[in-house]
């Protein structure tokens, strides 16, 4: 499953936010798709530590993360998200690596 967080991110989307990263505490694969987020601040930054947290403590495997912006990519670099989440360059890049790992287990 793709979740799209276009746009702009910040504490006045928090509910928004937290409500369309929803199935990522459901959904075995889970694509980020970041490569449309224009203003991502820590308010992202916690709800997909959050979701990385609940994940692998139900023993479902990492979500991935796709995103263009060399921006968004060295925050998510300065946050320490790059060792949480593999990250890709495009979301088909994204989906096949989650659909290999799967294979995998």
């Amino acid at each position: 499953m793709v979740i799209s967080l276009a746009g702009e991110w910040d504490i006045y989307r928090k509910e928004e936010l937290q409500a369309r990263l929803r199935p990522a505490y459901e959904e075995r694969q889970i694509v980020f798709d970041l490569t449309t987020a224009k203003y991502v601040t820590s308010t992202l930054i916690c709800e997909l530590i959050l979701a990385h947290k609940h994940r692998e403590q139900s023993a479902m495997p990492p979500a991935t993360i796709a995103v263009k912006s060399a921006f968004v990519r060295r925050l998510l670099a300065a946050t320490g998200i790059e060792r949480l989440f593999p990250i890709y360059g495009s979301v088909d890049a994204a989906l096949c690596d989650g659909s290999q790992r799967e294979r995998a287990v």
